[in-house]
């Protein structure tokens, strides 16, 4: 027995649709020919079957189906949406948080940097050449020559403190 074969033409005589109709819904659900011949795709009697029984539920005989599916979908769709909203508000609050523990290290930086420029420029009251000159105006170990007749130069050297050095270069 030859088995039968049906073009979308056949098929959409049969489901009561249009060609192009058929034509789509079959690309839609990615059904492929049984065979091909010329410009016509084939489709044999278990894809009829297929094709026909799910048009024929895509194509309305479950509409109240459909309705109850689509009604699901948006409660799911909201329950989601409310779900993102929460993320977001927490996503939110630790932009905040990370906001404000940038503001107080940029602070932080900018006194560091402040205390640091006034040490190189020698603006605070501790400086060593201050410190230095404070201790030797009581000390009695000056280089001065105990004998009338002994000439020593000095060629002593302020010392100069750590910052001093770095200034100096």
């Amino acid at each position: 027995m030859a088995e039968t074969y049906y073009t979308i033409k056949e098929l959409a005589d049969i489901a009561g649709t249009s060609k192009v109709t058929m034509f789509r819904y079959i690309k839609q659900n990615s059904i492929h020919e049984t065979k091909h011949k010329g410009n016509a795709n084939l489709y044999d009697e278990a894809k009829k079957s297929l094709i026909l029984k799910g048009f024929m539920r895509k194509d309305g005989s479950s509409v109240s189906e459909t309705i109850h599916d689509e009604s699901e979908l948006v409660q799911e769709l909201k329950s989601q949406l409310k779900a993102k909203d929460t993320q977001i508000d927490d996503l939110h609050s630790i932009i905040k948080q990370n906001q404000r523990l940038l503001d107080q290290q940029q602070q932080l930086n900018l006194a560091t940097n402040r205390q640091n420029e006034k040490l190189l420029d020698g603006k605070t009251d501790n400086t060593p050449q201050k410190v230095n000159e404070s201790h030797n105006i009581n000390d009695t170990d000056d280089l001065k020559p105990n004998e009338p007749n002994h000439k020593v130069e000095e060629t002593k050297t302020p010392k100069k403190g750590f910052f001093d050095w770095l200034k100096g270069r």
